[in-house]
């Protein structure tokens, strides 16, 4: 009677540690919307809109937002609609010049307690060897999903400043994860 209750008491186990497991990766991979607010993102699970503002919902949780506090919504694109390249690189868009580069290194240095990542500032070996005229960008490296990434994406988005943001290495374009802060870089027309 007792191996019964043991190998009973083993399979309940079992199926409870799955079902914990099967609604942890739910959980995880639900993708948020983001309302951006003057001071910062907000995460959330759903977003209505009302004529003076917005109702969002955080698990269980209602709230309403006035409309004035509100920059926009971000919502996520279905799968559908992403392809390869729009999940490796991220784009933002504004007016960039190089000598602009000392107030990113600022926010930086003032949000992370230490100096700006570059990888490349203005035109490299590699740059040149690959074709591409970087004069005017400069490159940070750090994975755009890591915290730091983000933070800076954030800022260089609220800033109006273009940026690519690469997930991976593309050959000819990007050895790997980074930011690329600038105007995509055009096509040196003589290559050494």
């Amino acid at each position: 009677m007792s191996r019964v209750f043991y190998a009973c008491a083993l399979i309940l186990a079992l199926g409870l540690t799955c079902a914990q497991a099967q609604t942890s990766k739910a959980e995880t991979t639900t993708e948020k919307i983001t309302i951006v607010l003057a001071d910062g993102p907000l995460l959330v699970d759903e977003v209505s809109e009302e004529s003076d503002g917005y109702w969002y919902k955080r698990g269980n949780i209602t709230t309403f937002i006035d409309r004035a506090r509100v920059v926009r919504i971000e919502r996520p694109k279905p799968p559908a609609e992403e392809s390869s390249s729009d999940k490796d690189i991220v784009e933002g868009a504004g007016k960039w010049k190089l000598s602009d580069a000392g107030k990113i290194e600022e926010f930086f240095v003032g949000k992370f307690k230490k100096p700006l990542p570059l990888s490349a500032f203005g035109q490299s070996d590699l740059h040149t060897r690959w074709g591409w005229d970087h004069r005017n960008g400069m490159d940070v490296g750090l994975h755009p999903d890591s915290a730091e990434g983000r933070a800076l994406i954030e800022f260089l988005r609220n800033e109006s400043i273009p940026f690519l943001a690469f997930r991976g290495a593309v050959p000819g374009v990007a050895t790997g994860p980074h930011i690329h802060i600038g105007n995509r870089s055009p096509r040196i027309s003589s290559r050494r």
